[in-house]
C-alpha cells in the first residue's frame, strides 16, 4: 500500500487545477493561520459568534507544533457574551420575583390607556403611565432619596397590579435590581407558617428578607382584616425600608389615609405617606373587559 502522502502526490499530478487550489491554501494559511471555526449567526447581535458567546478560533500554523502543552484550537468569549449573563441574571431574578405570570411580560410602554372607557378614567391612566414611566428613567434619584410608588383605586381590576408589574419589570431589566414581588395577604401567610412547631424559616428570617431586598412590591395592602398581627408586621418592614431609604412599592383599594382604617395606630400610614408618592388609578374595572372579550373570543372557537 502506498504512503498516503504518495497518493496525495500521485493525486495532485494527475489534477494540476486541485494542486493549485491546496498550495493557494496552503499559502493562505502561511500568510494568515489564524481562522474563526464558529459560524456567525443572527442570534448574536453583532454577527460573531453562532449565540452562544463563544468563538472557535484555530491557528493552523499550529497543527503540526511539538511544543508540549501547546494547542491550536480554543475558544474566546465574543462581545455578546457580557450581554448574555445579564440578561441570564435578569431571568433569574424575574423568576425569582414571584411577578404573577400574566405581567412577567408586561412594559410600561404597552400600558393601553385607551382600554378605558371616561374621557376622565384615560386621562388619569395617562398620568398614572406617565409617572410610571419617568420614575423607572429616574430610579437612581428616587433611590437616592428612599421614594416608591402607591397605586390606589378602589375599584378591583383597574390595572394597578398589571401597571405595577410593568414598573418591576422596567426595573429589573434596566437598572438590575434585587426584587420581591408579592401580595400583602401571602406575606402574612408566610410568616404565620412559621409558628409551627416543624418550620423550617422563622419570622424574624422573612422580615428580614423583606425588609433588606432592594426593592419591594407589596400588591393589595389593607384588604385583610384589621389585626394586630399585620400591623406589626407591615410596621417592621415599613419602618426598616423608611430608615434605610428602601424603594418600595405599594397598590392598595384605599388610599395612604384610608389605610388607618385597617392599621389603627397610625404607625404604618405615616411611614407609607413618607415612603411613597401617591398615584390615583381610574376607578374602572379593565380586568372585566379584558375577560368578556377573551371568553368571545374563546366562545368563537368552541362554538363555531
Amino acid at each position: 500500500m502506498q504512503p498516503i502522502s504518495q497518493v496525495l502526490q500521485d493525486m495532485m499530478k494527475a489534477n494540476p487545477k486541485l494542486a493549485k487550489r491546496m498550495k493557494d491554501v496552503n499559502e493562505s494559511l502561511e500568510s494568515n493561520p489564524i481562522e474563526v471555526l464558529t459560524k456567525p449567526s443572527e442570534k448574536c447581535p453583532y454577527h460573531k459568534c453562532d449565540g452562544t458567546g463563544w468563538i472557535w478560533i484555530k491557528d493552523w500554523s499550529k497543527r503540526n507544533s511539538k511544543i508540549p502543552g501547546e494547542i491550536d484550537e480554543w475558544q474566546e468569549q465574543c462581545d455578546c457574551y457580557e450581554q448574555l449573563v445579564k440578561q441570564k441574571e435578569i431571568n433569574s431574578k424575574l423568576d425569582l420575583s414571584s411577578i404573577p405570570t400574566i405581567f412577567k411580560d408586561a412594559t410600561v410602554a404597552s400600558f393601553d390607556v385607551n382600554k378605558y372607557s371616561s374621557r376622565e378614567d384615560k386621562e388619569l391612566a395617562t398620568i398614572a403611565k406617565k409617572a410610571a414611566s419617568n420614575f423607572v428613567t429616574n430610579y437612581e434619584s428616587m433611590k437616592e432619596h428612599g421614594k416608591g410608588l402607591y397605586l390606589f383605586s378602589a375599584v378591583k381590576g383597574s390595572g394597578k397590579t398589571r401597571l405595577v408589574s410593568s414598573i418591576a419589570n422596567a426595573l429589573m431589566k434596566v437598572h438590575g435590581v434585587d426584587l420581591a414581588f408579592l401580595k400583602a395577604n401571602d406575606l402574612l401567610i408566610q410568616i404565620r407558617k412559621t409558628f409551627g412547631d416543624n418550620a423550617e424559616t422563622s419570622e424574624s428570617e422573612i422580615v428580614t428578607m423583606f425588609r433588606n431586598v432592594e426593592v419591594l412590591v407589596i400588591d393589595d395592602i389593607a384588604v385583610e382584616k384589621p389585626s394586630d398581627f399585620a400591623e406589626r408586621i407591615f410596621f417592621d418592614i415599613t419602618d426598616y425600608r423608611l430608615e434605610n431609604k428602601k424603594t418600595t412599592l405599594f397598590t392598595s383599594n384605599k388610599t395612604i389615609e384610608g389605610l388607618l382604617d385597617i392599621y389603627k395606630e397610625g404607625r404604618v400610614q405615616s411611614r407609607i405617606q413618607k415612603m411613597c408618592i401617591e398615584i390615583y388609578m381610574p376607578e374602572e374595572s379593565i380586568r372585566d373587559q379584558e375577560a368578556n372579550a377573551e371568553n368571545e373570543a374563546l366562545e368563537k372557537i368552541l362554538f363555531g
